[in-house]
C-alpha cells in the first residue's frame, strides 16, 4: 500500500454533511441590477413621452378617438400595469417558477388558435383576442417560450447534448411559431426562432447542427420570400430595394420615415415638431416612432436611446454570464435576445436597412401588451440578478 492510500481518511459524517451547505454557499445573493432598473424607467418615461407627441395629432384625426390624450393614456396605463408587474415578478424566485410554466405555456398556444379562429384581423394578420379586453396573445407566447424552454433545458442533465433534447426544445418553440405565422404573422414569428436558437446556443445545445438547422432555415425563409409569400410580402421586398418606386404605395411609409430621419439633424426640430407625423406617416406612434424620435430629438436624442438600450443589453449578457444556474442563464439569455433583436429590427425597418415589418421598439412603441409583458419579463431578469455564482 503506497503512501497516499495509508494516508487518506475517510470524512466524517459530520464533514459529509456539511458539504451540501459548503455547494449551496457557491451562489451569491445580492441586490438587483441597479443599471438595469435604471436603463428601463429611463426608456419607459422615454416612451411615454414620444407616444403623447407623435399621438396626439392621429388621435385628432381619427373620429372613432374623443380626445388628443387617447394613446397616452392607454400607454401611460400600460406602463403602470407593466411597472407593477416588473416589481411583483422581480420578489419572485425564477426557481418557483417552474410547475407553472406548462400550464401558461399551453394557455398561450391556446390563444393563439383561437385569435386565429375567432379573431378580427388588422392589415391581413391575426393579431389581437378580445376577452372583455383587446390583447396579443403573441406578446404573451414571446414570454413563455423563454421561460418554457428554459425550464425544459434546465431540467435534465442531457438535455442540452442529447438529440431528444433539441427534439423537445425545438418542439417548444415551433408549436407558437407555426400558430403565430397560420395568423399571418411572419415577424412576430421570427422573433420567437430568434429567441429559441438563441437560448439553444448558449446551452451548447448540439451546435453543429443547431447551426445547419439555422442556415438551412435562412435558406427556406429567403425562397418563401421569394417566391411563395405573395405580393404583399413580395411588394414589400420590391419596395425595399427602391421604395421611390412605389411613393403612393408600400414604399409610402418608408419613404416618410426617411424623411423624417434626414429631417432631424443633430439636434432636431424639438420636441413635438415633427413634421412628418402630420398626416404623412401613417400610424407614427407604432413601429415607426423611432423615425419620430430621429426628427424632434436630432441624432443625439436618437444615439441616447440606442445608446440606454446598449447598456441595457450589455447589463442583460452580464447577469446571463454570472447566473447561479444554467436556469438563471437562460432566461437571461431569451429576454435580452428578445430586446436585441427588436431593437435592431425596428431600428433597420425605419432606417430601410431591413424590409419593412410590424416589430415594435420595445418599452417606447405604442402596445399595451407589448409594454405589459414585456416589463414582467424585465422583473424576472432582475430577480435572475440577484443570484450570482461565485468564481
Amino acid at each position: 500500500m503506497n503512501n497516499s492510500s495509508r494516508n487518506y481518511r475517510r470524512p466524517s459524517p459530520q464533514k459529509r454533511a456539511e458539504t451540501p451547505a459548503r455547494t449551496k454557499r457557491q451562489i451569491l445573493v445580492t441586490d438587483y441590477d441597479p443599471i438595469i432598473f435604471i436603463c428601463v424607467f429611463i426608456l419607459l418615461l422615454i416612451g411615454i413621452v414620444m407616444v403623447l407627441s407623435s399621438s396626439y395629432y392621429s388621435a385628432l384625426r381619427d373620429p372613432k378617438v374623443s380626445s388628443m390624450f387617447f394613446y397616452f393614456r392607454k400607454q401611460f396605463f400600460a406602463a403602470c400595469l407593466g411597472f407593477v408587474a416588473m416589481i411583483v415578478m422581480a420578489m419572485i424566485d425564477y426557481h418557483l417558477l417552474g410547475p407553472v410554466i406548462p400550464f401558461f405555456y399551453a394557455i398561450a398556444n391556446g390563444l393563439l388558435v383561437y385569435a386565429r379562429l375567432y379573431g378580427e384581423p388588422v392589415n391581413g394578420a391575426y393579431r389581437w383576442v378580445n376577452l372583455g379586453i383587446s390583447f396579443q396573445p403573441s406578446e404573451f407566447a414571446k414570454a413563455m417560450v423563454v421561460l418554457m424552454l428554459a425550464y425544459f433545458l434546465a431540467g435534465g442533465k442531457d438535455r442540452t447534448k442529447s438529440l431528444s433534447g433539441l427534439l423537445g426544445s425545438a418542439a417548444i418553440v415551433a408549436l407558437p411559431c407555426f400558430l403565430v405565422f397560420w395568423g399571418n404573422n411572419l415577424s412576430t414569428a421570427l422573433i420567437i426562432v430568434a429567441i429559441g436558437f438563441s437560448m439553444l446556443f448558449v446551452s451548447r445545445s448540439r451546435v453543429k447542427l443547431l447551426l445547419g438547422s439555422a442556415f438551412g432555415g435562412a435558406g427556406a425563409l429567403f425562397m418563401y420570400l421569394q417566391f411563395f409569400s405573395g405580393s404583399f410580402r413580395g411588394g414589400r421586398l420590391e419596395a425595399w430595394k427602391d421604395p421611390w418606386k412605389f411613393p403612393t404605395d408600400i414604399g409610402f411609409q418608408t419613404i416618410q420615415s426617411l424623411y423624417a430621419v434626414a429631417s432631424g439633424g443633430l439636434f432636431g426640430l424639438g420636441l413635438g415638431q415633427s413634421r412628418q407625423k402630420l398626416k404623412y406617416m401613417p400610424e407614427p406612434q407604432n413601429d415607426f416612432i423611432f423615425a419620430v424620435i430621429c426628427e424632434e430629438l436630432g441624432f443625439f436624442g436618437a444615439a441616447v436611446v440606442l445608446l440606454l438600450f446598449g447598456i441595457l443589453i450589455w447589463r442583460s449578457v452580464k447577469v446571463a454570464l454570472n447566473a447561479a444556474d444554467l436556469l438563471g442563464s437562460l432566461i437571461a439569455t431569451g429576454i435580452v435576445a428578445q430586446i436585441g433583436v427588436q431593437v435592431i429590427i425596428n431600428v433597420s425597418v425605419v432606417t430601410n436597412t431591413l424590409p419593412n415589418t410590424g416589430i415594435p421598439l420595445p418599452f417606447i412603441s405604442f402596445g399595451g401588451t407589448s409594454l405589459a409583458f414585456l416589463m414582467a419579463m424585465m422583473g424576472v431578469l432582475l430577480n435572475v440578478s440577484k443570484f450570482n455564482r461565485i468564481k
